[in-house]
C-alpha cells in the first residue's frame, strides 16, 4: 500500500506485524546527480555561471526526485539565461524540507505556467482519464485533433504534430512515458496523481472538464459543463450529475456502466464520445447516435456491441471512428457516406462497398477480406491514396477458382498504396487463404516504414525491397533463407525488427553466417523454419537485444563437426534469446551437447540475457548410439 497520507498507512497496518516505511529525501549527493544528468548528463558539464542558482535550486527541492525532476526539465528549456534561472528559483518560495504539498504544487505549477498555451490545453485534457490509467498516444492524439487543439505547422500531418505535442509534455516530465517503442519512443502514458492533482484543479477551476466518480471525485457547480468524465465504476457517479446542464458539452467519456447512464440525446454539441464500458452496454444506447450532427471522434470499447445504426451515415463531420473493442463483424451501408474520415479502426469487420469514397482516409486497420467481398471493393481499396496505414486479414480461400483475380487484384491495388504514402501495412493471412504476388510491385516502396506479411511468400526476394531505406520492421516468409538473402536485407539502413520464416523443409539448406557489415542497427531478430544452422562473427549484429532462432540439433553437430560454436557470445548487446531445437534426427546426447554450447557462450556476455530452451519434435529422436569415426552408427533406431 502506497499513500501520502500517514493516517492511511497507519490504519492499513497490522497492530502486531505492520510496518510504515517512511520514505526519505535523496542525499545531497544524489539530488546533485539527478539534477545535473537530466539536464547535462554529469555535474560536469553545467556552465560556471549556473552553478550556484543550481545549487540553490536543488535545495529547495528537499531531495524529493519528482520535484527535482520537474525543474530540471523546466530549466532545459533555459540553458543560456541565467537572469530566468535565478527568476524560477526565487519563486520556489521556502523548499519542500518537511514534505509540504503546498510547496510541490508550487513548483509543479512553474512547470505548468511555463508551458505555452496549446501544450497547457493538451496537459489538461489529460485530466478526462482516471487515476493511474494507461492513456494510449494514438487515442490521445486522435482526441486532442477532433477538440481542435493541434495546429498544422512545418508542413507535418496533424498525427506528427500531435506526436510532438506529446513527446514535449514527456520531455518536460509531466507526463510519464510507458510502452517504448523500437525507436526510443513512448506510445503511452501515465500521469503521476500529484500531477493529476494539480491539472484537475485546473481543469475544474477553469471549468475546462468536469470529472466525476473514482478516486478524482470533484465537487461540481450547476454551471454548463464543457467536457465532462464519468467514472461509473464509482456508486456515487450517478448521484453527482443529476443536476448539471449537458446542452453545451463538447466531449463526453464514460467509464464503466450504469442502468442509469447518461443517454447521449443530452449532448447536442458533442464533437468527442469515448464510450469505454462493460459487456453490459446494449445496441440501443447509440440509437439515436445519428443526431450528434456536431461529432468528430467516436470510439466505442464494449464487447456486447454488435451493430451499428445506418444514422452513423449522418454523421458528416466524423473524423475518427474506433470499434477495435466491438464485436461488430458488419459496418453498415452508410459508413461510406462519412467522407471526412480519417481514421477507421475495426475488429474484422468486411471491407465495405463504396470505400472509395472515403478519401480522407490515413488510417484503415482491423478490415477482414471474406470469399464473400467484392472484387470492386478490393479495386476501390487502391483508391484511398491518403493511406498512411492499412492492416487488414485476408480470408479468400485458396480452393476457389477465381482466387488468381481476388489475389492479382489486391496486389494491384497495395502496390498503388505503397507508391503513395503508405507508411504501414500489415496483412495477415487466414488459414487457408491463397497466397497475395507482392513480388509483382513495379513501384518502389520508398515511404513504407513497417511491413508485416508473415502470411505472404516471396520466392525471392523482390528487387523494390532493396530500395527500401526507410524501413524498419519486416516481417516475410520465404521459401528458403538462404546466405543470399541475408546479404541482401543486411543492407536495409533502418531496420530495426526482423521476422523471417522459412517454409522450404524438404529443400538442400546452407550453414547461414551473419558478418559484421551487415544488420548494423538491428535490435530484434527472430528467424523460424529450417535450416541448417547459423554463425555469428566477431562484431555481428552490434546493437542486437533479442533473438529467437529456430535450429536442427543433429545438422549443427554435423555442420560444425560436434563442436557447436554458434558464435554467440560475439552478440556483445543481446539481452533475451530464445532457441527453439529441433530434436528430429538427433540423440540425446547431441541436444545436449547444443544446449550447454549455448548455455556456455551466454555465459560470457557481460550483458547477463535471459535465456530459454524450448524442444521441438522430441517423439523423433533417436537412441543414444557408439559413434564410429565421429559417424552415427548405421544400425542407429529410432525409439
Amino acid at each position: 500500500m502506497t499513500t501520502r497520507i500517514a493516517t492511511i498507512a497507519k490504519s492499513c497496518c497490522s497492530p502486531h506485524h505492520g510496518t510504515v516505511y517512511e520514505l526519505r529525501p535523496l542525499s545531497e549527493a544524489d539530488s546533485i546527480s539527478l539534477f545535473y544528468k537530466r539536464i547535462f548528463g554529469s555535474e560536469d558539464l553545467c556552465p560556471i555561471n549556473l552553478k550556484d542558482v543550481a545549487t540553490e535550486i536543488i535545495k529547495k527541492c528537499g531531495g524529493l526526485p519528482l520535484a527535482i525532476i520537474t525543474m530540471a526539465s523546466l530549466m532545459t528549456t533555459k540553458l543560456d539565461r541565467r537572469e530566468e534561472w535565478v527568476s524560477v528559483c526565487n519563486s520556489i518560495g521556502l523548499g519542500l524540507q518537511n514534505y509540504r504539498v503546498e510547496e510541490m504544487e508550487r513548483i509543479l505549477s512553474l512547470s505548468y505556467n511555463d508551458l505555452p498555451y496549446h501544450l497547457k490545453t493538451c496537459l489538461l485534457y489529460l485530466s478526462m482519464y482516471p487515476e493511474d490509467y494507461k492513456v494510449d498516444m494514438f487515442r490521445l492524439v486522435r482526441r486532442w485533433i477532433a477538440e481542435g487543439f493541434v495546429k498544422f505547422e512545418s508542413g507535418r500531418s496533424l498525427v506528427d504534430e500531435g506526436k510532438s505535442y506529446f513527446n514535449e509534455l514527456i520531455n518536460r516530465s509531466l507526463i510519464q512515458p510507458v510502452s517504448i517503442g523500437l525507436d526510443g519512443q513512448a506510445t503511452a502514458c501515465r500521469v503521476h496523481d500529484m500531477i493529476l492533482d494539480l491539472i484537475v484543479s485546473k481543469a475544474v477551476e477553469e471549468n475546462f472538464i468536469t470529472p466525476i466518480g473514482g478516486p478524482m471525485q470533484t465537487l461540481v457547480s450547476q454551471e454548463k459543463v464543457r467536457r465532462l468524465s464519468i467514472d461509473y465504476r464509482a456508486p456515487e457517479a450517478v448521484m453527482s450529475h443529476s443536476s448539471l446542464i449537458f446542452a453545451n458539452a463538447r466531449s463526453l467519456s464514460i467509464f464503466g456502466y450504469s442502468e442509469k447512464m447518461l443517454s447521449i440525446s443530452n449532448f447536442h454539441a458533442l464533437r468527442v464520445l469515448d464510450l469505454e464500458s462493460s459487456v453490459k452496454l446494449q445496441n440501443c444506447y447509440l440509437q439515436n447516435i445519428g443526431n450528434l450532427f456536431q461529432l468528430r471522434y467516436l470510439r466505442i470499447a464494449a464487447s456486447s456491441i454488435t451493430r451499428l445504426p445506418e444514422q452513423i451515415g449522418e454523421l458528416q463531420f466524423l473524423e475518427t471512428l474506433d470499434l477495435r473493442r466491438t464485436w461488430i463483424r458488419k459496418l453498415p451501408a452508410s459508413i461510406v457516406k462519412l467522407r471526412r474520415l480519417i481514421f477507421l479502426l475495426v475488429n474484422g469487420s468486411q471491407l465495405p462497398e463504396g470505400v472509395r469514397n472515403l478519401q480522407f482516409l490515413e488510417e484503415l486497420s482491423g478490415v477482414s477480406m471474406y470469399n464473400e467481398c467484392s472484387k470492386d471493393s478490393l479495386q476501390e481499396l487502391g483508391s484511398l491514396t491518403n493511406l498512411r496505414t492499412l492492416q487488414l486479414t485476408w480470408h479468400i480461400s485458396d480452393s476457389r477458382g477465381d482466387r488468381a483475380a481476388y489475389t492479382d487484384i489486391l496486389a494491384s491495388s497495395l502496390g498503388k498504396l505503397v507508391s503513395s504514402r503508405l507508411r504501414f501495412l500489415r496483412i495477415v493471412r487466414g488459414p487457408g487463404s491463397a497466397d497475395i504476388p507482392l513480388d509483382s510491385w513495379s513501384s518502389p516502396p520508398h515511404l513504407l516504414r513497417e511491413l508485416y506479411v508473415p502470411g505472404c511468400c516471396f520466392q525471392r526476394i523482390p528487387e523494390w525491397m532493396t530500395s527500401m531505406a526507410n524501413l524498419y520492421r519486416l516481417c516475410i516468409r520465404v521459401k528458403q533463407v538462404t546466405q543470399e538473402i541475408l546479404h541482401i536485407l543486411g543492407g536495409l539502413p533502418a531496420l530495426l525488427d526482423l521476422e523471417l520464416r522459412s517454409e522450404a523443409a524438404d529443400e538442400p539448406m546452407e550453414m547461414l553466417s551473419f558478418c559484421n557489415s551487415q544488420f548494423r542497427c538491428i535490435k530484434i531478430f527472430r528467424l523460424y523454419g529450417p535450416i541448417m544452422g547459423l554463425m555469428f562473427e566477431d562484431g555481428a549484429m552490434p546493437e542486437l537485444e533479442a533473438l529467437s532462432i529456430e535450429i536442427r540439433a543433429c545438422q549443427v553437430q554435423s555442420a560444425l563437426a560436434g563442436h557447436p560454436d554458434l558464435g554467440i557470445h560475439h552478440l556483445t548487446s543481446l539481452r533475451d534469446l530464445n532457441v527453439w531445437i529441433n530434436c528430429g534426427g538427433a540423440t540425446l546426447q547431441e541436444v545436449e551437447v547444443l544446449e550447454v554450447a549455448i548455455s556456455d557462450a551466454v555465459n560470457l556476455l557481460s550483458s547477463h540475457p535471459k535465456l530459454y530452451f524450448h524442444r521441438d519434435n522430441q517423439e523423433e529422436m533417436v537412441n543414444d548410439v557408439i559413434m564410429r569415426d565421429g559417424k552415427r552408427d548405421p544400425l542407429d533406431k529410432k525409439y
